[in-house]
C-alpha cells in the first residue's frame, strides 16, 4: 500500500455495462501531488466514498496495479517510482 497526498482536482463517476449485461459504476479521483506536473488517476471501488471537496488537500491509501489495454485486453505493465532531487 502507498499513500498519495495532493490536491483533489476532479472526481468522476462513470456508468458502464458489464459483460453479463448488468449495470455498474466506477469512480475515479484525479489527485495532483505537490511538485507534480500531472495529476494521478486513482480508481475507487466504493462509489459512495467521500474523500473531500475539489481543491482540498487529501491523503488516500492506494494499492498499485500497473496495466495497459491492448487489443481490448488488459496487459501487465511496469510502474516506475522515484525520489526527485531537491534543489
Amino acid at each position: 500500500m502507498m499513500k498519495i497526498t495532493g490536491i483533489l482536482k476532479k472526481e468522476e463517476i462513470r456508468e458502464f455495462t458489464r459483460k453479463d449485461g448488468t449495470q455498474g459504476k466506477s469512480k475515479s479521483l484525479f489527485i495532483e501531488p505537490q511538485g507534480s506536473v500531472y495529476p494521478i488517476k486513482v480508481n475507487v471501488s466504493d462509489v459512495d466514498l467521500k474523500v473531500g471537496k475539489q481543491g482540498e488537500t487529501i491523503t488516500v491509501e492506494v494499492a498499485v496495479f500497473p496495466y495497459y489495454i491492448q487489443d481490448g485486453k488488459r496487459k501487465k505493465a511496469f510502474a516506475d517510482f522515484y525520489i526527485p532531487n531537491k534543489k
